[in-house]
């Protein structure tokens, strides 16, 4: 069972890590709800099944653990003690789309990424967040005038 985790785990360790950052913008955090998350697949690896449903399993309880970050009252009581943005991981530096994305509001940035970075169709990423089929849609598109926008505003002032 060791063995099946160990595979498991570096299989799917980037995509899990980047689905929490994309949610959190933090990797802090990201880091500790990763854990939680392989932790838990620890737990219940000997009942998961084939590889197509532990990804779909590990998505879903990335997201139930950044949904349950947010929502510990830890999380509502702090106060940032400067406005600077933290430091993006060197991953993500690179990607100047992926930063504008990761700049969205959060289900935004999640539909995106599940979307486009992880190949997920729209009935997948409704079940996967518990929303439905139309929502998912509607916040595609929203996100995708977002992006539009912020992309044309970009080139803009890089003409200047």
């Amino acid at each position: 069972m060791e063995e099946k985790f160990v595979e498991v785990f570096n299989a799917y360790k980037s995509d899990v890590y980047r689905l929490v950052f994309s949610h959190t913008k933090n990797w802090h955090d990201a880091d500790d709800i990763m854990q939680n998350v392989f932790v838990k697949l620890y737990k219940h690896l000997g009942g998961l099944g084939d590889e197509q449903h532990i990804k779909k399993w590990l998505v879903r309880v990335a997201v139930n653990e950044c949904k349950t970050y947010f929502r510990t009252a830890w999380r509502r009581r702090i106060v940032p003690i400067t406005q600077e943005v933290e430091e993006i991981p060197a991953p993500y530096q690179e990607n100047e789309l992926l930063q504008i994305v990761l700049a969205l509001p959060q289900k935004y940035s999640l539909a995106v990424h599940l979307y486009y970075y992880e190949d997920y169709k729209i009935a997948e990423i409704a079940e996967i967040l518990g929303e439905k089929e139309t929502t998912i849609q509607t916040r595609l598109a929203r996100a995708r005038t977002m992006l539009k926008e912020k992309l044309e505003k970009e080139a803009y002032d890089n003409e200047k």
